[in-house]
Formats: C-alpha cells, structure tokens, sequence
C-alpha cells in the first residue's frame, strides 16, 4: 500500500512540475499595431477568420486611431509588429530601431493624395500655400513626391505638420489651403469643403508601400511564430480573393465603415500577394523592392526627412516569404 500510495505522489509531482513547466513556457501573443487603411487590414481579417490560431500562434491586434501612434507603439516596445507604410520603417530603422520588414502588403493606387480648397485648381496653384501633412510619416513622402512633380521646393510652400486624420476638420476650418491625407479623408474632405483632390497615388504609383514590420529581437527569438503570422496573412488575402464581399464587410466593420464603402477604398490600393512578394523580394535579395528602398531612402535622405541613410538591404527581411514561396507545388 505504501508503494502505491508513493507511486501516486510520484505521479502528481510529475504532472505538477509538468503543468508548471507548459504554463511558464506558454509565450506571450504576438501584439500587432494596426490603424485604418484597406491594404492592411487582412492583418485584422486574419485574426477575425481564427487563421492565426490555425497556424498555432497567439496573435492581438491593437488597433490605432492616429497612425504615428502605432508607429510609437513599436519603437517603444508596447508591440512586437506593426503594419506601417516601407518608407516609415526606413525612417524609423535610419533613427536606431531595430526592425525588419517581413511582408509586403499593397502599394497605393489612388488611396493616398492631395485634397485642396475651392480655388485651386491645379498644382501650380499650390505656391505660397500653406500645406498640412503628418510631418515624419507617409503623408510627407508623399508631399515632396508631389511638390518635386510640379518642380516645387518645400520653400515655395508653407507646411504645418498635422496629423493626417485632422486634416479634414482644419481644412473646414479654414487654417490650411490643402492637405495631404488618404481615403476615406481624401474624397469626402474635397466635398465638404467643396474643394478637389488635385493628385492622386495613382499619380506616382509603387512609392507608397506598405508593410508587416517586426521587432527584431522577436524574429531571432521567436521566428516559428513570426513565420507563422507571415503564413496566417496571406491565408487572408487568398480569403479575400475567394470572398471579396464577405472580406469586405469584416474588414469595413473594424473600420467602422460598410462593406461597399470599403470596396471604394480597395479600389485606391493594389493588394500583394505571396507570389507578388515573392517577386518583390525575389532570391538572394534580387527583387525589386531593394532598388525602391534605396531609392526611397535617398530621397528621404536628399528632403532632409533624414539624418543618414541606412544600409535598408539590412532591413528587409525576406526569409518567411522565400519559405512559403518553397512550399509552393
């Protein structure tokens, strides 16, 4: 009796330091920042349709009103991965942030522009116009991308940096002539103001794009996971190709917009798929979006927008999609 009673107590210590040893093992989610813009939200449709947890990977989505906050959110650690346009990464990679871009998700194509007052009517028109961009982000790549185009200077224009999602209400307010924004602020701001969208990404396409940027240190700790996510994101896109309007609508509803509001803003965008980032990357860092980034970063770098430029080989990291791009039949 006293040999099985020892062997039980045997048992339950082994199964105790067995629970305790799964539970202290048990990893924290993988926390993605997030905010409003079509092209990223097959992050959020992945979480919604349960592909993360398919692929066996905790993942929360933490979603942002003002974009710069998600930015801030993964430079200070707050989330391991963000879903921030590659120019951004470029910056914040050149200001000591050690990250990697994973993923590639869509390049605009209409959704990002410039929306100006009634009375003007043409780009010229923008001289000795006071100009309100999100200084420091996207938006402002845009707007030098817009003033180069009509051979303007940052002299030639007054900018004040406002947060891209405040652009409509100073533009009603009368403090700024135009403003650099995205959809949906882009339309409906020219027609409460009764003003016109003078330039559209459609304009200069391929510039800006968007991407899944990880923390470093939870790719050399983690990377299971990481490609795990990478695996989830483009199950999503697939879903939306597949279901378009049911995609839509779970999409629009994190957006706190309709189904066919959203399908308006997709139009703005051209979605990247596995193969198109495999293309993009390309074998032996050959792709394509090497040479954009390096041309994004002297252009960033020669505005001003930076204080060096990073070698941006370094930050682009094509190891999870050459993975999946290999276990294609």
């Amino acid at each position: 009796m006293k040999t099985k009673k020892h062997t039980v107590y045997l048992f339950l210590v082994a199964l105790l330091i067995l629970l305790s040893t799964s539970c202290s093992a048990r990893q924290e989610p993988i926390r993605i920042a997030i905010s409003a813009w079509a092209g990223v939200e097959p992050a959020e449709l992945a979480a919604q349709l349960g592909y993360y947890e398919k692929h066996g990977v905790d993942v929360e989505m933490v979603r942002f009103s003002a974009y710069s906050d998600s930015i801030d959110a993964l430079r200070e650690g707050k989330v391991q991965a963000g879903m921030h346009t590659l120019d951004d990464a470029i910056r914040y990679y050149s200001n000591g942030s050690d990250v990697r871009v994973v993923l590639l998700t869509d390049y605009s194509y209409g959704g990002d522009g410039l929306v100006a007052q009634a009375g003007f009517e043409a780009l010229s028109d923008l001289n000795d116009s006071k100009i309100g961009v999100e200084v420091g982000t996207v938006g402002h790549l845009s707007l030098l991308t817009i003033l180069q185009k009509e051979n303007l200077s940052v002299e030639d224009v007054t900018i004040i940096s406002i947060p891209a999602w405040e652009i409509q209400q100073e533009m009603l307010a009368g403090s700024i002539d135009a403003g650099v924004t995205w959809e949906p602020y882009l339309s409906s701001t020219a027609k409460m103001v009764d003003g016109k969208v003078l330039i559209t990404s459609r304009d200069y396409p391929e510039t800006i794009i968007t991407s899944m940027v990880f923390d470093a240190q939870t790719i050399a700790k983690r990377p299971e996971d990481v490609q795990k996510v990478v695996a989830a994101y483009f199950d999503a896109v697939d879903y939306i190709k597949q279901n378009p309007q049911d995609a839509y609508k779970r999409m629009g509803a994190a957006e706190g917009i309709g189904a066919d509001e959203f399908a308006l803003h997709v139009e703005g965008i051209q979605y990247l798929d596995l193969v198109a980032n495999g293309d993009l990357f390309g074998k032996n860092a050959t792709g394509r979006i090497y040479a954009k980034a390096a041309e994004i970063t002297d252009f960033l770098f020669a505005h001003g927008a930076l204080n060096q430029k990073p070698a941006t080989d370094s930050l682009l990291e094509p190891t999870f999609i050459n993975n999946l791009i290999d276990e294609i039949p």
